[in-house]
């Protein structure tokens, strides 16, 4: 219980800084949340950067003009800008990608990105702070509301920070429900419970099982298509307390080795 007592406290802590902190230190300049990560070629090394698989705790970049600033559960940490020309075809796309084309399709599937709207390219220097290893000599290509860091053999893109960042493991914001099943799940008590549960279970497999995070991990889309195909299809809160309960299980042994607790201290969503 403390342990779990503590973990809940430091979620918290972490959203007050995301909200407050974050939001008063960028008030003069753009924030940039990561919301993906891939391996763009094939290599050995290890992504130096944590998968953002919670917005509300993923990696943050800030710019002021010489330097990049990376945030990250309340830590932070710059590498100077060595070069800032206009972005182009440099050695690194021509090498990696083979061409622009390569590369804006690799940002398209993997991310949703539009390549196409980068203008400019930021050359890193060095940095001996633990936590910027990943922007050691890397590479920056900015837009107005996007940037691609590409570091080794991974490419990690950050996208402009326009609203707090939600939790990914609580339910959704039934102020928004906008569809049938929405609507069921906000008047059912019991449903939003599960729902969060899912939501925690669906965080935990990304962590486990995740080789990366984009548009074509395995994990998500097997998400998406549950959502799609098993909760969307439901038209009463019977249907949606099955499914719900199943997925629960299904999520359950994938990550019991990791997480034998899930689903945690709502025990009465676990079914027998």
């Amino acid at each position: 219980m403390a342990i779990r007592t503590m973990k809940k406290l430091k979620q918290w802590l972490v959203l007050l800084f995301s909200a407050l902190i974050l939001p008063a230190y960028a008030a003069a300049q753009d924030t940039y949340r990561m919301t993906g990560a891939a391996q763009f070629e094939q290599g050995s090394d290890f992504h130096k950067l944590s998968f953002p698989v919670n917005p509300m705790t993923a990696g943050v970049l800030t710019f002021d003009g010489g330097a990049f600033v990376f945030h990250y559960t309340g830590h932070s940490c710059s590498v100077k800008v060595q070069k800032r020309i206009s972005f182009y075809v440099d050695p690194v796309i021509s090498h990696s990608f083979g061409s622009l084309d390569n590369f804006n399709v690799f940002l398209s599937s993997r991310f949703h990105a539009n390549g196409e709207a980068l203008t400019d390219t930021y050359l890193l220097s060095d940095t001996d702070a633990p936590l910027c290893l990943g922007l050691r000599y890397a590479t920056i290509y900015k837009s107005p509301d996007e940037m691609v860091l590409l570091d080794g053999s991974w490419a990690y893109l950050f996208e402009r920070q326009t609203h707090v960042p939600v939790n990914a493991e609580q339910s959704f914001d039934c102020k928004k429900a906008g569809t049938n099943v929405e609507r069921l799940i906000c008047g059912n008590p019991e449903l939003v419970k599960l729902d969060a549960t899912v939501n925690r279970g669906y965080v935990a497999m990304l962590l486990t099982e995740s080789k990366e995070i984009s548009y074509q991990d395995p994990v998500r889309l097997n998400q998406v298509n549950w959502i799609r195909k098993v909760r969307n299809v439901c038209t009463d809160n019977a249907c949606l307390l099955s499914a719900y309960r199943a997925r629960i299980q299904y999520i359950k042994g994938r990550i019991a080795s990791t997480d034998p607790s899930y689903p945690d201290d709502n025990s009465d969503q676990d079914s027998d």
